[in-house]
């Protein structure tokens, strides 16, 4: 990462926190003076990895009818946001 500019690196913070997927958890003081904001997962972010590592076609070959239906259940049921 030391060849990594620190404006990509900003940018691309800026539109993950933007986009839900990172939130502010704090600051802390750098070496220079300043308050340098620090960053978690949020909701959105785990789910979107979970996601990523669950092979579909392999869990509705293997899930129960219950985990089936509770899937179902969950993806299509409105949100209250």
């Amino acid at each position: 990462m030391k060849h990594t500019k620190y404006t990509n690196v900003n940018r691309r913070v800026k539109t993950l926190e933007k986009s839900g997927y990172l939130e502010k958890a704090g600051a802390r003081k750098t070496q220079a003076g300043f308050q340098a904001a620090l960053y978690q997962l949020t909701a959105r972010a785990y789910l979107a990895i979970l996601l990523n590592k669950i092979n579909i076609d392999n869990f509705t070959q293997t899930a129960s009818e219950e985990s089936i239906i509770a899937t179902i259940v969950a993806l299509i049921s409105p949100t209250t946001t």
